[in-house]
């Protein structure tokens, strides 16, 4: 479904990303792990173009792009089919759940308003929000408000969604019940590539581990053989630290 080759990204003279290269298959759910600074939401960014690689191709349902020549329309074109969920939510603060779900529904997809009223309801609904239509998010939770945000992502049935850090901004207590979203989401089949740092998550939901450190890739494995059998002694070495 989707493949990344030699994706290159610097900041000034900081390599941020380098040649990083790596393949989801359509239903897969694949973890990003590593430690902060690694390159791993820079990564999620240059894949949705919100930040514009030096370098690399992506192909994507068998169309192929140069990363550092794309055009508007196929930029466009890709994000129809895909849908970012971010740290911080990103919410309109002066709209309800509701008109938050249906505002890239109207505006972006040109759905007509009933039609889209009725997809972000039934979005809201497989959120657990089904009460919470009508609320902003300064009366909403931080689990809650990113749990709008997960319905926003799938009211427009995306073939794969990117999750940046969905539980970072997360109290504890509020964290289960966003990581509990996007566990029955992985269950439908849903397509998922998430940079966490939930290890249960990683380990019980995902089916592919992405291991990054310096802007590297420097491991990619199926979970099993990831936590149990990895091959690289700086992986080792990080899951020892996370599980110990």
């Amino acid at each position: 479904m989707i493949e990344l080759k030699n994706l290159s990204k610097a900041f000034g003279t900081l390599e941020v990303l380098q040649d990083v290269s790596l393949e989801v298959a359509k239903g897969d759910v694949v973890a990003i792990l590593g430690p902060s600074g690694s390159g791993k939401t820079t990564l999620l960014r240059c894949m949705n173009f919100l930040e514009t690689a030096e370098k690399g191709t992506l192909k994507f349902d068998d169309e192929v792009y140069e990363l550092a020549h794309m055009k508007k329309k196929e930029m466009a074109a890709i994000r129809k089919k895909t849908a970012f969920v971010f740290q911080n939510y990103n919410l309109f603060l002066n709209k309800t759940a509701l008109q938050n779900v249906m505002e890239g529904l109207v505006i972006g997809r040109k759905i007509p308003k009933k039609e889209a009223e009725k997809t972000a309801k039934q979005a809201l609904d497989k959120v657990g929000l089904s009460d919470r239509y009508d609320y902003y998010p300064s009366q909403l939770s931080g689990g809650q408000q990113q749990r709008v945000a997960i319905a926003r992502a799938i009211a427009t049935d995306p073939e794969i969604i990117y999750f940046d850090e969905p539980t970072s901004a997360l109290d504890p207590e509020l964290t289960g019940e966003v990581l509990a979203v996007m566990q029955t989401l992985a269950e439908e089949g849903r397509t998922m590539l998430v940079v966490t740092h939930e290890m249960g998550f990683a380990r019980n939901v995902s089916n592919r581990i992405i291991f990054m450190e310096n802007g590297e890739i420097t491991e990619q494995n199926n979970t099993r053989d990831f936590f149990e059998n990895p091959k690289n002694e700086r992986t080792r070495a990080f899951i020892n630290k996370i599980t110990n």
